[in-house]
């Protein structure tokens, strides 16, 4: 048994930072469930999440991530793996702080505009030029770090390091902190 078993992990921070592949290979080295909100979404609406904000808008897309951080947060033992503006609403944060321990991955600009520079689904980068898309992520990563850095763990990523390792300093953090 964990210290933070009964609770659910939550892996929070900027689009491409890593939070569905190192929350799913956490998920795996405890055993636990994964979720991806942005799956739990888009399985819910029958859409992908690119489609829902060119339809209907992204208020409509918070409001769908906060019902499901509401819907997620009633499970224990589970990886969750969260939308990069999840943590824009207080009402999530409070769902998030009384359910489970978040997990911020803070990666450089750099790593996720190289990530996310081939992506067509990210819907708040879409038709920006190389320049436009760089200065957009640095002003939005600047924006979130107040409400990112409410993480009860904070992870520095060079958004190099090998998967299995970042799993296993995650995994010995979270024993002697908890």
């Amino acid at each position: 048994m964990y210290p933070w078993s009964g609770k659910n992990i939550y892996f929070i921070g900027f689009m491409a930072a890593g939070k569905s592949t190192i929350g799913s290979a956490f998920a795996s080295y405890l055993g636990w469930p994964f979720v991806d909100t942005d799956t739990y979404i888009e399985e819910s609406a029958g859409k992908s999440v690119p489609e829902i904000f060119a339809e209907q808008g992204e208020t409509a897309f918070r409001d769908m991530e906060t019902d499901a951080i509401r819907n997620l947060a009633q499970r224990k033992n589970t990886v969750i793996a969260l939308g990069g503006g999840a943590v824009l609403r207080e009402e999530n944060w409070q769902l998030l702080d009384a359910s489970g321990i978040t997990i911020w991955l803070n990666i450089p600009v750099s790593a996720v505009d190289r990530r996310v520079a081939t992506s067509s689904q990210r819907p708040l980068l879409a038709g920006l030029s190389d320049s436009e898309r760089r200065k957009k992520i640095r002003t939005m990563m600047q924006a979130r770090k107040l409400y990112y850095q409410r993480a009860r763990v904070k992870i520095n990523c060079s958004g190099k390091q090998p998967v299995n390792k970042v799993v296993f300093d995650l995994f010995e953090r979270l024993l002697y902190e908890s």
